[in-house]
């Protein structure tokens, strides 16, 4: 049995329907006669947001036992988005998604879904973990101007959404040439995880790399690939696209 959390719950679309709390993704929506040669330039460029993970020493997060996958991998994809905004300072950022998630769910350890995080991460921001450790949950942690005043300078954040199951718009978020993160809600693993990096193979087709909320430990330094065609793939329930953050 694994030692990690999950906690990604299908969406309630009656309750959160498509495009209430963010806009619908914006950008262009590329033909797949294009994506092979896309991603074989932003591999030259080496401009991918896997990329900027790398080159700003970003840390892989790491939910443990926590239910809270559905914020984690939202928190991850906000910290490589201030990472590409220009912030590099040492040490790299290391932002706490258990802070924003258990306020939203009123200190429960329960699933939920990456719009939830959305949600949660505008209301109350996301601290770092030098005031907030990584994978707690404490009512009276929380009751810190510190960890308050931390949490709001990392809270300006522009989302977008694509359509459940929208795989060719989640794809051309990542291929564009100013790709963006994005959160795929897996309903076959009940699992939330931040999808980085465009990948391409004559036999297998086309995947998403994805970062996992499992630590550095596991995969490979922290990622998989997950194929379009493959039953265990990356079509997703929900994408959430980060577009841009900033440090205030």
């Amino acid at each position: 049995m694994s030692i990690f959390g999950k906690g990604y719950l299908d969406r309630d679309w009656k309750e959160e329907p498509f495009g209430s709390v963010v806009p619908e993704y914006s950008g262009k929506v590329y033909g797949r006669d294009v994506w092979e040669d896309m991603i074989r330039e932003q591999q030259k460029r080496e401009c991918s947001p896997y990329d900027v993970f790398k080159s700003a020493g970003l840390p892989v997060l790491n939910q443990k036992s926590l239910n809270y996958c559905w914020c984690f991998c939202l928190v991850q994809g906000v910290s490589i988005a201030i990472a590409k905004s220009g912030y590099d300072r040492t040490p790299p950022l290391h932002l706490s998604a258990s802070y924003p998630a258990q306020l939203h769910k009123n200190f429960s350890n329960s699933g939920g879904w990456a719009m939830q995080a959305v949600s949660a991460c505008k209301k109350y921001g996301i601290p770092t973990v030098d005031v907030f450790p990584e994978a707690t949950l404490s009512k009276s942690k929380c009751d810190s101007d510190a960890v308050r005043g931390s949490a709001q300078n990392h809270s300006i954040v522009e989302y977008e959404e694509c359509e459940s199951k929208d795989f060719a718009s989640a794809f051309s978020a990542l291929i564009s040439p100013d790709p963006c993160c994005v959160t795929l809600g897996l309903s076959w693993w009940r699992h939330a995880v931040l999808g980085v990096e465009a990948v391409y193979d004559r036999h297998r087709g086309f995947g998403i790399r994805i970062l996992n909320s499992w630590g550095s430990g596991w995969g490979d330094r922290g990622t998989q690939v997950l194929w379009e065609m493959h039953r265990k793939g990356c079509i997703a329930d929900e994408y959430v696209v980060i577009k841009s953050a900033k440090v205030i």
